[in-house]
């Protein structure tokens, strides 16, 4: 097996991206890191008053483009990375001309505050220009141009309040204005948005010049506010920048720490972990009158019940229970009044498979708390969703196509998965967990004690699931010389997401079922690429989709007992991020890839690391608790110990630690409620991790 070392091996081309916010805000700035400088977009919009669950891209309403230079020479940013704290917090790092540089960017409560520390150690004097440009807006952005006094202030003059302030500078010895004024010889202004180099015009952007002698260390800022307008330029030039960016911090502290506490002894794993953790709240934020998860930052910035509902579910778990319960209601009230849950105004519509999302999350909360009364008020909501069900499936069990018949009707497969070229059809990894979802309402009537309802739940599901086992079987596909279950009957492999999906999560199968394990063959045999994560997940044929090795493979060998198989995709995953610890959505398989698609900074694989890492750690199935399962070996090695401290599991607040003190193991577990089942826990061997019972 490849050494377990993060190093970011297989990060993707540049721009590095990270979203800077508050925890759960709706104002959020994206950065853009290269070599030569930083990119920062935003909009004016916000999901504040967006239809729920609805899909909608906002038009980025400010670009601005920053870059350093020394001695007129462009300098490079030759370093990028995150805050140790796993904050959303940026730092890109330079040297030219003997003037080393760092420039460090944190969402406050006021803007984004971008900040430049300078040292010059060379022994002779430098100038430098720190310079911010407007990339998009109207001919003029910087007030000074008309004024002659304001030039470290950027506005938008146009699109909307045209004394909207976009960027206050602070700091500098100075703020020289260049280019072409009125009265010259060339009057007309320039149209383009070429504003970078020291002498292009200032009508777009703030210059700010330091001289700095030999030894000498300069700082200065630039403020992005949130909204704020030229009649508070006061408040803005009064504002403790090194204050407000401590404070930012500190709120992400306080919200980090509040969670989960893993420790394990390896400072990037946790690093990752808390950014991850952290990346999880960026993409909160409220949504017309609820508040839920986001997809992505740019074009996906809109909820649906997938990743983000599953991202609810792990908050749920990690000691964030009470923003899961203020989430849950926009993914659980958002039904139709026939009953189906995947409701046709929103983005979800006919993705039959969501519902299981939503009654698995109804489930894992009673689990969780055991709250009895938010079992009853949902109970109704899957209850109408069985019966919608339930109807569907009557409906296509005359269709001439036999494979469909008894399965829901033709619905959104997304994920890579296609019919033929169609992006409708029917779809095995939806019908799998809509099926699942039925089995769901049943098990919340057999605890409610629903007995007037039981007999039609357990005939409903046992059909609907029977159908589907059989088309399932009837329908595999040839790749490569192995029997795969297809993500569309008798259609050849469009993608592999979800193809695991009959037995895990949904539990229609056992671990031992032949078509599972042959489909567990293909993916191991033929598609693992060089950095070591399952190719064409997605989309892209022959492209990572990152987060489905942990979410959709992981997770599910982790309850086949393939342990070894299940760990090996968890460092390469983090391998495979940014040098801000952050995803795009798919990417090409290679190193430095530049095919990238969808959001740089997407949900799902933040989401995946964090619900691989938990689970690995302690995760369980019907017949046991198993704790440590999914771990490294390394991490319990002599002198090493782990420790969870305010993990939710279905027996409440859970904690443990296990130690290895002088090839003697040492443990200690507690739970709110008592365990019934058998505890395993698994401890290195010869053969990897292997499990005892524990007393």
């Amino acid at each position: 097996m490849k050494k377990m070392v993060i190093d970011f091996e297989y990060a993707f081309s540049e721009p590095h991206t990270i979203t800077l916010c508050r925890p759960s805000a709706s104002e959020k700035v994206i950065v853009e890191a290269m070599k030569d400088g930083l990119k920062f977009a935003w909009t004016f919009n916000s999901l504040k008053t967006s239809y729920p669950l609805s899909w909608k891209k906002f038009p980025m309403d400010v670009l601005l483009a920053m870059e350093l230079s020394v001695e007129g020479q462009p300098a490079s940013l030759t370093k990028w990375y995150r805050h140790e704290s796993g904050a959303p917090y940026l730092f890109a790092e330079g040297s030219v001309c003997g003037v080393d540089y760092v420039i460090s960017a944190i969402a406050g409560k006021t803007g984004v505050m971008v900040k430049t520390e300078m040292i010059n150690s060379h022994e002779a004097d430098r100038e430098v220009h720190v310079q911010m440009a407007h990339m998009n807006g109207w001919v003029i952005s910087n007030m000074g141009w008309i004024d002659g006094i304001h030039n470290n202030v950027l506005m938008t003059m146009n699109d909307g309040r045209a004394d909207r302030l976009l960027v206050y500078a602070d700091g500098a010895d100075d703020y020289p204005m260049y280019g072409i004024k009125t009265g010259e010889t060339e009057s007309q202004p320039p149209m383009s948005n070429e504003s970078f180099g020291i002498k292009a015009n200032s009508m777009k952007k703030i210059s700010a010049h330091y001289t700095l002698q030999a030894g000498e260390r300069k700082q200065g800022y630039f403020c992005l506010p949130y909204k704020k307008y030229f009649e508070e330029l006061e408040q803005i030039k009064a504002l403790d920048y090194e204050k407000e960016m401590a404070a930012a911090l500190k709120e992400w502290e306080r919200l980090l720490d509040r969670g989960t506490k893993i420790q394990i002894e390896d400072a990037k794993l946790i690093h990752c972990y808390r950014s991850c953790v952290a990346d999880l709240f960026v993409m909160r934020e409220k949504i017309g009158k609820y508040t839920g998860v986001v997809c992505g930052t740019n074009v996906y910035r809109s909820p649906n019940s997938g990743e983000p509902l599953e991202t609810d579910m792990l908050l749920d778990t990690i000691g964030y229970t009470k923003e899961a319960v203020r989430d849950y209601r926009m993914y659980f009230e958002g039904q139709d009044a026939d009953g189906c849950w995947v409701t046709r105004k929103g983005w979800e519509h006919e993705a039959w498979g969501l519902t299981f999302n939503k009654a698995n999350a109804v489930m894992e909360h009673y689990y969780i708390t055991r709250d009895k009364d938010f079992l009853e008020e949902n109970y109704k909501r899957m209850y109408a969703s069985t019966v919608f069900n339930h109807k569907a499936r009557q409906s296509t069990r005359n269709l001439l196509e036999k494979a469909g018949r008894g399965l829901m009707p033709r619905g959104m497969g997304d994920c890579g998965m296609m019919n033929n070229g169609d992006y409708y059809g029917i779809f095995y990894p939806h019908n799998c967990l809509s099926v699942a979802a039925d089995g769901k309402t049943l098990e919340a009537a057999r605890i409610l004690g629903k007995t007037e309802d039981i007999a039609f739940l357990t005939m409903a599901y046992e059909q609907a699931k029977e159908d589907l086992l059989a088309s399932m079987r009837e329908n595999l596909v040839q790749e490569d010389g192995y029997t795969v279950i297809p993500s569309v009957p008798n259609v050849p492999m469009s993608s592999t997401y979800g193809s695991l999906y009959a037995f895990y999560p949904c539990g229609l199968v056992s671990a031992d079922e032949p078509m599972i394990l042959e489909t567990v063959k293909f993916i191991q045999g033929k598609q693992i690429s060089e950095g070591g994560l399952p190719i064409g997940t997605g989309w892209q044929k022959q492209g990572l989709w990152v987060a489905m090795a942990l979410n959709n493979f992981a997770r599910a060998y982790l309850r086949m007992g393939k342990f070894d198989e299940a760990r090996k995709f968890l460092y390469p995953a983090l391998n495979h991020a940014s040098l801000f610890v952050t995803w795009c959505e798919e990417r090409g398989a290679e190193k430095g890839s530049k095919e990238i698609s969808g959001d740089l900074q997407h949900l799902w694989t933040p989401l995946s690391v964090c619900q691989y890492l938990t689970e690995a750690l302690f995760f369980e199935d019907e017949k046991a608790v198993h704790i440590c399962a999914g771990i490294c070996p390394e991490w319990l090695a002599e002198g090493k110990k782990i420790a969870v401290k305010g993990y939710k599991s279905h027996y409440g607040n859970t904690d443990f630690v296990i130690e290895n003190r002088n090839g003697e193991f040492y443990y200690e577990l507690k739970t709110e409620r008592p365990i019934e089942k058998e505890i395993l826990m698994y401890l290195p061997g010869e053969n990897g991790m292997e499990p005892m019972k524990a007393d």
